[in-house]
């Protein structure tokens, strides 16, 4: 990590709903205290098993969030990471990676809790933002373990879309820099399955990729040839990779 030019704080954290609604004097201790870090590509803002001393606040940016060798989601900021492990004070259950350079603001773990537990309101925010990072980690079973590859990435690619896609032709097109081995750990499969699958899908003109991103088609698009009728070699023991 290393602290990057200065961005206006109290703007910044205005946008985070939860620190929003704080009252005014634990808002303005918060923003005082917050230190405000760059993160570049590839560099973690929070690593598996550590013990979270600061809160991290994604103030811009994109990151990978993992468990062991799995990935199990994509943040885009503004967000709070990982409001579980905030909570209780525990070692973090996932790493979070910057996928692009992030803006992040840290600040002291007990502050935040003693602040957000000081109002009815925002308590109940921060315990709902603790239950659905909880649920979204239960829906990622399906995308993990049922199914085909062709299923898992099918339902993965209609979650990123959904959440992180812009109308595009018909389809979305998602600003994420997802690699080959990136979706793969999404769906826990090997990255050669899921690259035949992947260059099956842009032959029929289901997906088109490049660097900064994927553009996926509407279910219309992908009904013209049946899903079940995608012919992908699977590998030759298993699709799934070793943990």
């Amino acid at each position: 990590m290393r602290v990057a030019a200065p961005l206006d704080l109290t703007v910044e954290l205005r946008r985070l709903s939860l620190i929003a609604e704080l009252p005014r004097h634990h808002f303005a201790e918060l923003t005082a205290r917050a230190q405000h870090v760059r993160i570049e590509r590839d560099r973690p803002i929070i690593v598996e098993g550590e013990t979270l001393t600061t809160a991290p606040l994604l103030i811009n940016g994109l990151v990978k969030v993992s468990m062991g060798r799995l990935i199990v989601d994509v943040h885009r900021g503004p967000c709070l990471l990982a409001p579980s492990a905030i909570a209780d004070g525990g070692p973090a259950p996932i790493s979070a990676v910057a996928m692009r350079g992030c803006d992040v603001a840290l600040v002291d773990r007990a502050a935040l809790v003693a602040a957000v537990t000081a109002s009815a309101v925002t308590a109940l925010r921060f315990a709902d933002l603790c239950a659905k990072e909880s649920r979204s980690y239960l829906r990622r079973f399906n995308e993990l373990v049922g199914g085909s590859v062709e299923d898992r990435l099918a339902d993965l690619l209609d979650r990123l879309a959904e959440r992180h896609g812009s109308p595009l032709d018909d389809g979305r097109y998602m600003a994420l820099p997802l690699r080959r081995c990136d979706l793969a750990m999404m769906v826990h499969a090997t990255t050669e399955t899921v690259s035949r699958t992947l260059a099956e899908w842009e032959r029929r003109g289901w997906l088109r990729s490049n660097r900064a991103g994927l553009w996926w088609g509407s279910r219309r698009v992908r009904e013209t040839q049946p899903l079940a009728s995608t012919s992908v070699v699977l590998a030759r023991k298993s699709d799934r990779p070793e943990l």
